[in-house]
Formats: C-alpha cells, structure tokens, sequence
C-alpha cells in the first residue's frame, strides 16, 4: 500500500504558481514590472527606440495593444519587431549577435567632436580639425 503524502500550502502555492505562469523565466521582464514615463512618451523600456503612448496617456499605455503585443512575445520566448529596433538593448544585441543576424546595425559612432574641441578648433582658425584630417588620410 503507498502512503499518501499530505498536501501542503507550499504544494498548493507552488502549483498556482505553475497555472499563473509566474515559474517562466522571460527573455525580459521589463513589460510586466515597469514601463517609463518621459517627455517624449511612454517606453515600454528604458531601451524603448519610440514612444508608444503619449505622456498624457500614462493610464491607458499599461494594457495597450502595443504593450500587450510586446508581451506576448515574448511569453513564447521571442523578441517583438519593437524590441528588435531597440538596438541599444543588450538583450536584443546579444541576441542578434548569437544569431548573426545581418541586419544588426551597432550604435553608431558619435559623427560630431564635443563641443569643447569644436570651440578650440574655431579659435585657432581651423587649423587642429585640418591637422586631424591629414593624420586621419595616412
């Protein structure tokens, strides 16, 4: 005769916790747990490439079609067409970079010198961003 083991309020939280879903590990978290309010609009992340809702629409942006799209994503363990132009996100660039994906463009270099060398470049007549440009050539 087996002996039954006596159920626990452990086993019983532990299994809710399976039928919720809760016990998956996501490729990202930040859909569920958060999202940022800024002057350009709501991200979905502070990786976010574009807004998906107005600042004034802070109430509506959490269960929006856009948010809501991002997470079902990546609940079936993939990356949303929005996380996959967030190119700053290091999830989406280890990924792209673990799938060798072509169309993985990385950050782009900053194009402009700050603006303390422009200064001193203006003040000498030009003359370092010329000398730049000649060691640059060689």
């Amino acid at each position: 005769m087996k002996r039954r083991r006596k159920a626990t309020a452990v086993d019983e939280d532990t299994a809710l916790a399976v039928d919720l879903g809760s016990d998956r590990q996501y490729l990202c978290r930040e859909p569920w747990q958060n999202y940022y309010i800024l002057r350009r609009g709501i991200m979905p992340c502070c990786f976010g490439y574009k807004a998906i809702a107005p600042m004034s629409g802070w109430q509506g942006a959490w269960n929006s079609p856009d948010l809501q799209e991002i997470r079902s994503y990546l609940a079936k363990g993939e990356l949303s067409p929005y996380c996959l132009q967030s190119f700053s996100c290091p999830i989406v660039r280890r990924h792209l970079e673990k799938k060798g994906d072509e169309a993985f463009v990385p950050a782009p270099a900053p194009s402009l010198p700050p603006p303390l060398l422009r200064a001193i470049n203006r003040v000498l007549g030009g003359l370092p961003g010329r000398i730049y440009q000649r060691v640059k050539e060689r």
